[in-house]
């Protein structure tokens, strides 16, 4: 009989913590499916050719206007692995091909940083953003969706501001600017602002 008793408390405990915790339960849920279906989506683009041309990530800048920067000597015997866009603060950061953003996030040298994963499981880095557009890990971004702003956050903190643009494959770094060209959209289609600015 006690051993009954305390089988019905233990189950009625359980059902009041998961009434109780029911949305965090749901929120738990909902996120593991987001990873899951981000998961999915990014296996997907793997089997994909990786993009061949990708359109200018900053608003208004024309390829002509890119001072080749691909490895040139950095501090620490590095060498550069992008290409940096100079523009004035706040100049819209648009996603240079369709894909998915997977990290939204500060570094040391990059700052403020979106990296989005397109086809072929190419990874596009966009580095010393001012600041973020209002997406989220997960959102699924065309080269009409703004990312977010140019600065100089990061390692290029008080110097002019300007967007470092990465792309990276599984064998490394990319030079960008061979694979660049002008945007098409920027007399003819409006872009996919998201309502605001987030600084993380």
């Amino acid at each position: 009989m006690r051993k009954k008793l305390i089988q019905l408390i233990v189950g009625i405990a359980s059902l009041i913590a998961v009434l109780v915790n029911h949305s965090a339960i749901s929120v738990g849920a909902e996120e593991a499916a987001s990873k899951l279906l981000l998961g999915i989506h990014i296996t997907e683009l793997y089997g994909r050719v990786p993009d061949q041309n990708l359109e200018m990530p900053v608003q208004g800048v024309t390829k002509s206007q890119v001072a080749d920067t691909w490895h040139a000597p950095r501090e620490g015997d590095r060498l550069h692995e992008g290409q940096d866009i100079f523009a004035k603060r706040g100049t819209p950061v648009i996603s240079a091909t369709d894909g998915y953003i997977v990290r939204i996030g500060e570094n040391h040298l990059g700052g403020h940083t979106v990296s989005v994963i397109g086809a072929g499981g190419r990874i596009y880095y966009y580095a010393h953003l001012d600041a973020y557009a209002n997406l989220a890990v997960g959102d699924y971004v065309t080269p009409q969706t703004v990312l977010g702003y140019v600065g100089n956050t990061g390692n290029a903190t008080g110097g002019p501001t300007h967007l470092h643009f990465g792309v990276y494959a599984s064998g490394g770094a990319l030079n960008p600017l061979p694979l660049l060209v002008d945007r098409f959209e920027e007399k003819n289609q409006p872009l996919k602002h998201d309502g605001g600015m987030k600084n993380r």
